[in-house]
This record gives C-alpha cells, sequence and structure tokens, in this order.
C-alpha cells in the first residue's frame, strides 16, 4: 500500500519496481493529488482508491488499512511513494513477521544506521523518537518511517485519528495500547533532492508534534 500526494515525478517508478521484486498486488492511495498521480499508478499496474481532496498521510494510511480491513487481507506492506524505501526490504519486514512474534513491523533507518541520512533527518527523528517513546514501553529507534507491515490482528483493531504525519507514532502508541506487539527490521533509504522536498519541514515538524501530544494527552484514543 503506498499513499500519494502529487507523486506523478515518482510514482510510476515506485509501482514498477516494486512489482519487479514480486509483489503484484499493489494498492496506491491518491490523497486528492492536483497532478497525475493516480494515472500514472493505473498505467504503472496498481489499483487506485482517491480521496476527492488531499487529507494527509495519515488519512492515507486510514484508507488503506481499512481497504486491507475490507478485503479480508492477512497482511499489507505500507512504503513511501517518493523513491526512498527500497521495496527488496519487504523481505527483512516479512522474515521479522515470520518470526510470529508481532502484529506491527517497522522498517528502521537506524538499527544499522543507513548510509546517507541528511543530518536533519537524523536530529528530527531523534526528537520524535523521545516524544514517541515517552508515552511507549518500548522504545523504538524509527518512530517516523513510513515503512511499515501490518498482520490481520492490526489490520482489523487500528483505528488512526491523525490525518497527518502524526500518524506514523500515533499508530505505535495505539498499538501499544490495544496490545498489540511492535518490533522493528532493518531498512536501507535512498534520499534525493525530490524525496526531500517531500519530507517535513521545521514548521510543520511542529505542527504534527503539537497535534500528536493533544491527541494523546486530551482524547481517548482507540
Amino acid at each position: 500500500m503506498i499513499p500519494a500526494y502529487n507523486e506523478g515525478p515518482m510514482i510510476r517508478e515506485v509501482v514498477t519496481h516494486v512489482r519487479s521484486c514480486g509483489y503484484g498486488n499493489i494498492v496506491v492511495v491518491d490523497d486528492g493529488s492536483r497532478d497525475n498521480t493516480r494515472q500514472q499508478a493505473l498505467e504503472a499496474g496498481a489499483r487506485v482508491i482517491s480521496h476527492p481532496i488531499n487529507r494527509g498521510a495519515g488519512a492515507a494510511s486510514q484508507t488503506g488499512i481499512l481497504y486491507a480491513r475490507r478485503q479480508g487481507f492477512p497482511y499489507i506492506i505500507q512504503l513511501d511513494a517518493d523513491g526512498q524505501h527500497h521495496p527488496e526490504d519487504m523481505e527483512a519486514l516479512i522474515a521479522k513477521m515470520a518470526e510470529g512474534r508481532w502484529d506491527i513491523v517497522i522498517g528502521s533507518r537506524f538499527i544499522q544506521m543507513a548510509d546517507g541520512i541528511p543530518p536533519t533527518r537524523i536530529a528530527y527523528n531523534r526528537i520524535s523518537n523521545l516524544l514517541t517513546n515517552w508515552f511507549c514501553h518500548s522504545s523504538y529507534s524509527d518512530s517516523q518511517s513510513g515503512f511499515r507491515m501490518l498482520n490481520r490482528r492490526a489490520i482489523e483493531n487500528l483505528n488512526l485519528g491523525l490525518d497527518g504525519f502524526g500518524y506514523c507514532s500515533e499508530m505505535i502508541v495505539v498499538a501499544e495500547r490495544l496490545g498489540l506487539s511492535v518490533g522493528e527490521a532493518a531498512i536501507k533509504v535512498s534520499y534525493t533532492e525530490y524525496s526531500m522536498s517531500k519530507g517535513q519541514d521545521l514548521h510543520t515538524g511542529v505542527n504534527t508534534a503539537v497535534n500528536l501530544i493533544w491527541k494523546l494527552i486530551f482524547h481517548q484514543t482507540h
């Protein structure tokens, strides 16, 4: 499952790369894109679910989870649409899930410290980890990774309330509250000028943190 917003320049390449790794059941959640994301994804062979307006990465992720729930999928793997993730690393997530201990497996850039991660992203992730882990029983090395695998138990029970990037942390905290187990597997990443332009800047990151804290402290999360 690939959440996407205005990813026309990259989505065809990402879908094609995933297909070349042997994964044919690809769903792109087009989050109200104003470019040709939908058409590019369809032409590359993906199914596309479209939001009529842009709602945010969290809303797109939740739409993908709801679709998997209704379709009865036993597992889903989510990765970013900007090309930073390596679809080959799905095997690492699958191997971790196969241990039978985990309901969610997060692809972590920091277990083995992937090369080429910009210092700004390292710093932002450390701050986000501190914030996320404050609400958790366990400690996670890459709370902001968009590369994740969910089993059927997680698919059936996870309901996210944050529409924006805060969903990455929210998913972990909610999973723990529901008694779901969360593990991590090492992945690699490739940062480009394009992928850097798609991430969170400082202003967005601050807003994300505020919204997350408000949600987790002052609202009941199911």
